[in-house]
């Protein structure tokens, strides 16, 4: 082929390839090009598109080669002409057709060449048409994403390990806003689709405390829960989660990996002051009065500050001694007798690495008679201290509650009185219930 016939032919492509780009390719071994086909599928598109092509220009070149031949009228340089194009194509035919039957020899699968679609070995494979220039790629999500630019087509697998996402929510909007949608991943693996998201969350399945700003473990106001493995004396400080908790979830670890089991106190007031509950499993809605192990009834939008206990259910832990609470019917903790006239009388309660729950007072001390009351307490170990002014399941908007510790308690074990303390004052009432917070 010279110079004048390859410039021709570019030619002739430049001002075909217009119309090329534009047309409806047809159908060619199962496939059809649109936006949606994948890399693999243009290269076997393609390859047998030029076996087609091959054919044919040697179908087209034979028919003129013997179009020459018949009108040569015993030319002999014509004949002789037409007699090569013959013989070239029936050699170019014969590398098309060899070609084939070497790969096939070798193997088959080349023959259909098969490229693997990507495939994300962490996050969620999806086709998405890209907004910077309309092209249909396939992107792996892996992360939480505030601004999903493109437009998601098709959600084509999921890939996490197991247990790693407790939910993933997705917003019609940037942001975390707009409409949310919940995909649950608590029982099983996640799966669905996450087309037309434009922002997503994955909220972790990690062990520890989620508090929910809707009932029933739902965002309403709040883009996704409140996570917490450790306490927090001021939720407004965290998220300005102040007064926004409608329900509590607790996921605790797998047991046969760690043996630790989480609970919770929650507080009406900042620094873990107020009416309190202790929270042993998971409550739908903050509304709902006792129920086993939520001892009483806050009520939604209304918790400001948290404690996070983790109790150590290993037998080896739960054996060991941790020291004790002690309460006195007197001030300074029993060492001085400021009033003679009356007994002073101690309740020893033993620490352990497991959360008390809320205990009456009066089915702990047996000692103690009608008319007794807690006028001081210890700390000998490493735990927190919660007393109440009312009795398991009989909270009302008077209920005061405290939490003390070593550190509260100016770095010593004794709080000598407790008639400076708001579980004194209010109302001239005493403790009637206590929660022991093990330091694990």
């Amino acid at each position: 082929m010279n110079i004048k016939t390859i410039i021709t032919t570019l030619f002739l492509f430049l001002i075909a390839f217009p119309a090329l780009a534009a047309m409806q390719y047809p159908e060619i071994g199962g496939i059809t090009i649109s936006e949606s086909t994948t890399a693999a599928q243009y290269i076997v598109y393609f390859f047998n598109l030029a076996i087609a092509l091959g054919a044919f220009a040697a179908v087209i070149m034979m028919v003129m080669a013997g179009i020459e031949w018949v009108t040569a009228a015993g030319n002999p340089s014509k004949i002789e002409s037409s007699k090569g194009k013959i013989a070239n194509t029936l050699f170019g035919v014969a590398v098309l057709v060899g070609c084939y039957l070497i790969l096939n020899t070798i193997n088959d699968q080349l023959l259909t060449i098969k490229i693997d679609d990507l495939k994300c070995e962490h996050g969620i494979t999806v086709s998405v048409k890209q907004a910077s220039d309309d092209k249909v790629k396939q992107k792996c999500i892996d992360a939480s994403q505030t601004n999903i630019e493109d437009t998601i087509i098709s959600t084509l697998s999921w890939n996490f390990p197991e247990d790693y996402l407790l939910r993933v929510y997705l917003y019609s909007e940037p942001d975390y806003k707009g409409t949310i949608t919940q995909i649950d991943c608590k029982n099983g693996p996640c799966d669905g689709s996450i087309s037309g998201a434009k922002s997503l969350y994955f909220l972790l399945n990690n062990a520890g405390i989620y508090l929910y700003d809707d009932n029933s473990y739902t965002p309403r106001v709040k883009s996704y829960p409140l996570f917490t493995s450790t306490s927090i004396s001021d939720l407004s400080k965290t998220n300005s989660f102040d007064n926004f908790t409608r329900s509590i979830e607790i996921i605790n670890p797998d047991q046969d990996k760690q043996q630790l089991q989480y609970s919770a106190i929650v507080f009406k007031d900042q620094n873990y002051q107020g009416r309190c509950a202790f929270v042993g499993q998971s409550v739908p809605d903050m509304d709902t009065g006792y129920s086993g192990y939520y001892t009483d009834a806050i009520g939604d939008d209304e918790i400001s500050s948290i404690i996070v206990a983790k109790s150590n259910l290993n037998q080896e832990a739960i054996s060991q001694k941790r020291g004790e609470i002690i309460l006195y019917t007197k001030v300074n903790c029993g060492k001085s007798d400021t009033d003679p006239t009356k007994q002073i009388k101690a309740c020893h309660i033993p620490i352990t690495s497991v959360a008390s729950g809320q205990v009456d007072i009066s089915e702990s001390c047996s000692n103690f008679e009608s008319g007794d009351e807690v006028m001081s307490f210890e700390i000998t170990g490493a735990a927190g201290l919660i007393l109440s002014t009312s009795k398991k399941q009989a909270g009302d908007e008077k209920t005061y509650c405290m939490y003390f510790n070593k550190e509260s308690l100016g770095g010593g074990t004794c709080l000598s009185s407790i008639l400076d303390t708001h579980i004194f004052t209010v109302g001239g009432t005493t403790p009637q219930s206590y929660i022991i917070v093990p330091e694990n």
